[in-house]
């Protein structure tokens, strides 16, 4: 399986807090059947370490990386990052290039702040396709207006922008809204892919193995969220339409 978006790089924000919690976020995940991990540090918070594509990141990532290889645990790890997608920038950075999209790919991980209107995230994610990138919508049923009216996330599934659930929000870790509204999502076809979103061992963990006893999926769906859907996106190829597997 792919862990699509995960917090494992240690000091980089407010995920692994250590280089052992990192690895054993990594560990895990490799017990649990995951082989790639594509790291999704946040990126371009106001007043935080920005996270784009620059030196300071590749030096961050690739001494993680070695970590991974000294201490003999064989998970993938590759590139990426969480964008806030600020309505005020985010056009500039994409024409500057300064974004690190999934493994260089043209997906880019993006998220909203959670108060804000339909209306406002639809105009981002058509600035960014119109600069020629596929935004990924990190958790989007953690979002109020999604969660007030799951079915908004239809016309964004329609103009090719990629849904990505939450593991926690499915699971009811993150609130009884984001689990109803990330249910009624999936249960709907209304997504592409879930990933763990992990930050830590204790309270957002990684891995993927009490979602088979909670989701009552047909394993070839199952199989399209978890592994099918987050290859294609990490070897930058086009999506099929989720529905066609439900």
């Amino acid at each position: 399986m792919v862990d699509l978006h995960c917090h494992i790089i240690p000091y980089i924000d407010d995920g692994a807090r250590s280089i052992e919690v990192a690895c054993a976020m990594a560990k895990h995940s490799w017990q649990n059947g995951v082989d790639t991990i594509v790291a999704t540090p946040h990126c371009n918070l106001k007043n935080v370490r920005p996270n784009y594509r620059d030196s300071e990141y590749q030096v961050v990532f690739s001494t993680f990386r070695a970590v991974l290889e000294q201490k003999n645990i064989p998970v993938k790890l590759l590139p990426g990052a969480e964008v806030f997608a600020h309505e005020d920038n985010i056009r500039e950075l994409i024409d500057e290039k300064k974004l690190v999209t999934i493994n260089h790919s043209h997906y880019l991980l993006v998220e909203f702040p959670f108060n804000q209107t339909p209306h406002q995230i639809t105009r981002t994610l058509q600035s960014i396709a119109r600069r020629g990138l596929i935004p990924i919508i990190a958790h989007p049923e953690r979002y109020e207006a999604v969660q007030r009216t799951p079915f908004v996330v239809a016309s964004w599934f329609e103009q090719g922008f990629v849904i990505q659930l939450n593991k926690g929000s499915l699971l009811g870790r993150l609130g009884q809204s984001a689990y109803k509204c990330s249910h009624t999502l999936i249960e709907n076809g209304l997504a592409h892919v879930i990933a763990s979103d992990a930050h830590d061992m204790k309270h957002r963990p990684p891995a993927f193995c009490s979602l088979k006893e909670e989701l009552n999926l047909e394993p070839h769906y199952f199989q399209l969220l978890l592994e099918d859907n987050p290859t294609r996106i990490i070897n930058d190829e086009p999506l099929p339409h989720p529905k066609d597997f439900i």
